[in-house]
């Protein structure tokens, strides 16, 4: 069922580098190329992740760019006190794939973090892939420096994009597949998927047939928590093919922060490159993943009790 949410005040609207509005902290219009030391999430932070992943080229399956990624990733992660653990398979197809997981602890976490690492094949020798694909791993990237004790893990998936020109039930979704196949039903509780999170202007509409109406009180409370914009973070009436699928399907109540993308002009084109990237827009959407960590825990916290 299609839902709209209330007429929220627009307090924090930051996603959109042109909207005069108070920026962020360490999240300014011109970026510098390395890190800060913020107490908070850092859009800035998150957006030098995002440049220097995409700098390393197309990184489909397989490819030594992906692997290059994967280094980066670990360094980082290793950096921030979270241990890592790579699950390879091999594709029906052959393409050898991996999955990086990032914990605190061996304990089982309720909440997983997701969002996928693979670039499409075959678009252009300088394909970026910025917003989708980048812009996800380098939120969580962000995210894992901030989030402390939480009971999170977190995972970027490989071969969530299809091989063929087009997703279907059977070409696609490699990753997230695996990974629902490899816990053997020890599985999440809840699950926050993120993909093409970092555009200029963006709009999040979360798909309303893949949505629980619990999920979707989740959402609406972080916009109205966040002061967010009812027209940037809204909900598609219908469904997506992407990583909280299998999840979804497997129990596990999932939820997918996805940009709108359909007739856009930059979508699997070179055009998704950097210059579709904004600190902002990286920034809001860190603080809304890090806003939703905090409800969902504190929601399994009081069903515990």
């Amino acid at each position: 069922m299609f839902r709209i949410l209330l007429l929220i005040p627009a307090l924090l609207c930051l996603s959109s580098c042109d909207e005069k509005v108070a920026p962020p902290p360490a999240a300014p219009e011109k970026v510098p190329a390395e890190l800060v030391d913020s107490p908070g999430f850092s859009g800035h932070n998150a957006y030098v992740h995002c440049d220097a992943i995409c700098a390393m080229g197309p990184r489909y399956s397989g490819s030594a760019a992906y692997e290059q990624q994967l280094c980066y990733l670990e360094k980082h992660l290793h950096a921030a006190g979270w241990q890592t653990a790579r699950d390879t398979f091999t594709a029906p197809n052959g393409v050898k794939m991996c999955n990086l997981r990032a914990f605190r602890s061996h304990t089982h976490c309720p909440l997983l973090l997701s969002c996928h690492i693979d670039t499409k094949t075959n678009i252009a020798p300088d394909f970026e892939s910025a917003d989708d694909g980048a812009s996800g791993a380098a939120v969580l990237l962000e995210l894992a420096r901030v989030l402390r004790n939480e009971q999170v893990e977190l995972i970027f998936l490989d071969g969530e994009e299809s091989f063929a020109t087009r997703m279907s039930e059977t070409d696609g979704l490699y990753g997230s597949k695996f990974d629902v196949a490899r816990r053997s039903g020890a599985l999440p509780r809840w699950q926050l998927n993120l993909d093409m999170v970092g555009g200029r202007n963006k709009t999040i509409a979360i798909p309303s047939l893949d949505t629980s109406d619990f999920m979707y009180a989740q959402y609406s409370a972080a916009v109205r928590a966040l002061g967010l914009s009812e027209e940037k973070w809204t909900v598609w009436p219908g469904a997506y093919m992407d990583d909280h699928l299998p999840y979804l399907e497997a129990g596990v109540d999932s939820l997918n922060l996805i940009a709108v993308f359909s007739g856009s002009n930059w979508w699997h084109t070179p055009k998704d490159n950097m210059s579709r990237i904004c600190p902002r827009s990286l920034h809001e959407s860190g603080l809304m993943t890090q806003q939703l960590v905090k409800q969902l825990l504190n929601a399994g916290d009081a069903g515990a009790q």
